[in-house]
């Protein structure tokens, strides 16, 4: 096989993409990931909310040590008979009123007094690991350290059962690919609980929910393709993002932690604390240095470990989804998803089930798959690739140049590069370039990818001053005002005003007054540019070829989409 068609069969499954099973390989866990007994207890506060704790229940712990546990609030009876959103509004009602409870029994036990029941006794038991002095219950109440923790032991059980769909390919990744520790793919488990089509509150995604800004780092993030939701290619990302991370931190539980808390973050912990020992960090009783999700998440890695190498114990009975068998194909060309699921005779709800990067607008049929993008296809379907050798010929949704979308124009940034430098180089502004790539900062790093568009001169459009035309326009399905007042010489401001609109919103049927003098293209006798539409021609080819918008060359053509044919005249503005 060469030339265009080029496919890289990735066969995910017990099939050839790997002959044994990675993880069995290892006599035993990694070193680095051994629990520290000094850090046990902490993990099994979090084995205990992965595995025994379920949705309705609410366990009240301390903050700095969660392995406190003031009390267990059950909900499961008030479940059976209250709606959910009843259930919620008295759920919080009772977790609000045990936290001040205990509160309070925090403040009498600081003041000397002693217990004077069961519960007041539990609570002196379980704080006893902390130390003689009362002090620590002053610290607790002073510092609001009663928090409440939802169990999600059906959640995680369900994460273990999507993880067997994946798993088997990223620990080839991880180990085979990049050289890794096999138990660092156990991490989604804690990050999204292997949600391949996960959306933290804060913009996070995928499994391995990596944030737009640094997703765009390493994947291709837009309106129509988001890698970050693609298993495959977002897992090499972690693997990438953790290999960088230890050669920095030098450590694996650091280089974990700082997926929460970042590097930089973290180095600058490391430098105060002056050690690079998590428990020292994690366990300090004198200072807490990290905030409550970023000082848990290497125990709760840990205790995804655990959890994964005895799922069997924890969840009797339960079955993994067996590894999807799927193959990748870079597409050479832009194309629809009716006609990849046509010319490979492939459902498109089974195209979705294995292409999680493809947005909304795409499987619309609004826009075309972009070229370069690696479509993961069924293994059943792999004999019938050679197919998408050949390019869509006709497309009827607006569809953007793969060049401002994926593999076009992209820079790498190298050493001694600055965004100043690569704005220069490609003719176009500091502020356009860091805008188009979602950038907040002038800083850029060696191996980033940026995606550039040089600056194209747009050639002036002249209007005669004595050019007359109709005094209203209705409009049709898929008029813009900017292409109405394009085709009538007129501007979009003065196409407002005319019409007292306050915005650029218009509706199929919407009747529109003109100016009566309105202006015509090219003024004088000077004839338009006609040009001919040839083979392999796109609206976007044409206007960049004469340096005019792809706004004007439809405006003055009168044209409702982008479909051309062989042989058709188009006045060049």
């Amino acid at each position: 096989m060469s030339g265009l068609y080029r496919i890289s069969f990735l066969i995910f499954s017990l099939a050839a993409l790997f002959l044994q099973d990675v993880a069995a390989q290892p006599a035993g866990r990694h070193p680095a990931f051994v629990v520290p007994k000094q850090m046990r207890s902490r993990v099994n506060f979090w084995i205990d909310i992965f595995t025994r704790y379920g949705k309705y229940q609410e366990v009240i712990h301390h903050r700095d040590y969660p392995y406190v546990i003031y009390d267990v609030l059950d909900f499961s009876k008030e479940a059976e008979r209250m709606s959910p959103v009843a259930l919620e509004r008295y759920r919080k009602k009772k977790v609000k009123a045990r936290v001040k409870e205990i509160e309070k029994i925090l403040s009498k036990l600081a003041n000397g007094n002693p217990p004077s029941n069961q519960f007041e006794q539990n609570i002196v038991d379980q704080m006893h690991s902390l130390g003689r002095s009362r002090t620590k219950y002053k610290k607790a109440r002073e510092k609001r350290m009663v928090r409440a923790q939802t169990g999600i032991k059906e959640k995680y059980r369900q994460a273990l059962i999507r993880s067997g769909r994946y798993l088997p390919v990223i620990e080839n990744i991880f180990v085979r690919e990049y050289n890794l520790p096999v138990e660092l793919t156990r991490l989604p488990f804690v990050e999204s609980s292997f949600d391949y089509r996960a959306y933290s509150s804060v913009g996070a995604a995928g499994i391995w929910q990596f944030m737009r800004r640094t997703g765009r780092l390493y994947l291709t993030v837009n309106g129509l393709i988001d890698e970050r939701r693609d298993v495959i290619e977002s897992s090499r990302a972690a693997a990438k993002y953790l290999r960088n991370a230890y050669r920095e931190l030098r450590s694996w539980p650091l280089a974990i932690t700082s997926y929460n808390h970042g590097v930089y973050g973290l180095k600058k912990k490391i430098k105060k604390l002056g050690t690079r020992n998590i428990v020292s960090i994690v366990e300090n009783r004198r200072e807490r240095v990290l905030g409550f999700a970023s000082n848990n998440f290497y125990a709760e890695f840990l205790a995804a470990l655990d959890i994964y190498d005895n799922y069997h114990r924890y969840f009797p009975g339960i079955r993994l989804e067996r590894p999807v068998r799927v193959v990748e194909y870079r597409l050479p060309y832009r194309a629809s998803v009716k006609y990849v699921s046509r010319k490979l005779g492939v459902s498109v709800d089974e195209l979705k089930r294995v292409n999680y990067a493809i947005l909304k607008p795409v499987w619309s049929g609004r826009y075309r798959i972009p070229a370069g993008y690696k479509l993961k296809v069924p293994l059943k379907y792999a004999g019938k690739l050679g197919a998408l050798k050949v390019p869509e010929t006709t497309f009827h949704a607006t569809a953007p140049a793969s060049s401002a979308v994926y593999g076009g124009v992209v820079y790498r940034v190298r050493r001694g590069d600055s965004l100043y430098k690569i704005a220069k180089k490609y003719g176009i502004s500091i502020k356009e370039l860091k805008r188009i790539n979602g950038l907040r900062s002038n800083v850029v790093r060696v191996g980033q990818m940026l995606t550039v568009r040089p600056r194209r001169p747009v050639k002036k459009q002249t209007f005669s001053k004595t050019s007359y035309r109709s005094s209203s326009y209705r409009v049709r399905r898929g008029d813009t005002l900017s292409g109405i007042a394009a085709r009538h010489g007129m501007s979009v401001r003065e196409l407002k005003r005319l019409n007292k609109l306050k915005s650029s919103k218009i509706r199929a049927g919407q009747l529109l007054k003109l100016s009566t003098r309105a202006a015509a293209p090219n003024a004088g006798n000077k004839k338009p540019k006609i040009y001919k539409v040839r083979r392999g021609d796109t609206v976007w080819s044409i206007s960049r070829k004469f340096g005019v918008s792809m706004l004007e060359l439809r405006a003055v053509n009168n044209l409702r989409g982008t479909k051309l044919r062989i042989g058709q005249r188009l006045v060049i503005p």
